[in-house]
């Protein structure tokens, strides 16, 4: 077994550079972290041959999705406010962003998951965690803006599993709505409402963009079925806002919300499951590697990465059945023959 996990590692090893920024991929899901804006971007991995990747939302400028505290009747956005200071902070295999005031400490921490009908991972779970460290009890929300584009040039602008959504729209926490997706021809994203160890939201508002980035918490109306628009500027531009209203979080103690962002998938977020292992990403330009063994390194990591996933499920259970390690064994040494690994 140990054999099996340190050949896992040592192919892995041919995929590392040195990186530039602060990126996390595991499986299609490449996931950066920008800690001067206190922002993320998501991507997926369209085509994999040539590891091309798609933006799940706006990345042209990622401060266009962000997150809002609302502590005792008054708003802070997360990156922008100079009440709190920003830092990374987690591990490789569950980063997170860390927003830090004299009485409050706010943590965003991702873990990479596969939803149900998903060969490798495809998306993140994002867990917030608001933690009181004043002396006295707070009034503590959130909501999380995102600046969505993918469906923005046709009709829906949103979907769920029960309804078509083609203008503003507010959805309450009675809505029997598992998800949202925003789509094109290429690419599918969706978000949790519901679903087993993830949060339902008090509201989702869907609304074109700078109606919701505008305002410290909410519009002052909403008018359900209102186009995207707001003239002059903001044209057909659609946006999501979860709203995850005030609770009395009391002196010492913490509140955490669960959510969840993927590429769409049928079966919701209902079976999804955290991954365990972390594929770097790779620089083939600058570290002279040819396309054609780029491609063949990248597709046998994902063939790794699904055993070490395996593996993973085995482990927890104590049991490993012989036909299972010895295939395993048999993937190891044609792999290590194909790259000359002794």
């Amino acid at each position: 077994m140990k054999k099996i996990l340190f050949y896992i590692i040592l192919l892995c090893s041919l995929a590392v550079n040195s990186a530039e920024a602060a990126e996390f991929v595991d499986g299609r899901i490449r996931l950066v972290i920008h800690e001067e804006t206190g922002r993320f971007s998501l991507y997926y991995m369209a085509d994999i041959g040539r590891e091309e990747y798609l933006p799940f939302f706006f990345d042209e400028d990622p401060r266009t999705s962000f997150i809002s505290l609302r502590v005792n009747n008054r708003s802070y956005r997360m990156g922008d406010s100079t009440f709190f200071r920003t830092r990374l902070g987690g591990t490789a295999q569950n980063p997170s962003i860390i927003f830090e005031s004299t009485t409050l400490t706010l943590t965003q921490e991702f873990s990479f998951i596969r939803t149900g009908t998903s060969a490798q991972t495809n998306g993140v779970r994002i867990s917030f965690t608001i933690t009181n460290r004043s002396e006295q009890s707070i009034e503590g929300g959130l909501r999380f803006l995102i600046d969505t584009n993918l469906s923005e040039e046709e009709l829906p602008h949103f979907t769920t599993d029960r309804q078509e959504i083609s203008g503003e729209t507010i959805l309450d926490n009675t809505n029997l709505d598992r998800y949202w997706a925003s789509e094109n021809t290429r690419l599918g994203f969706m978000g949790s409402i519901g679903g087993e160890n993830l949060t339902r939201p008090d509201y989702i508002l869907f609304a074109n963009w700078k109606r919701l980035n505008d305002v410290p918490w909410k519009p002052a109306s909403i008018v359900p079925g209102r186009n995207f628009n707001l003239q002059p500027y903001s044209m057909n531009d659609s946006s999501v806002c979860y709203y995850f209203d005030p609770v009395t979080i009391t002196q010492g103690s913490s509140r955490t919300i669960t959510l969840a962002l993927s590429s769409r998938d049928t079966a919701g977020f209902d079976q999804s499951s955290i991954q365990g292992s972390i594929v770097p990403s790779v620089n083939y330009e600058r570290s002279g590697i040819d396309e054609e063994l780029a491609n063949s390194i990248k597709e046998d990591l994902l063939i790794l990465q699904s055993m070490a996933v395996r593996l993973d499920s085995f482990l927890f259970s104590g049991i490993i059945p012989e036909d299972e390690l010895a295939a395993m064994e048999l993937l190891i040494y044609t792999i290590k023959s194909k790259y000359g690994i002794p």
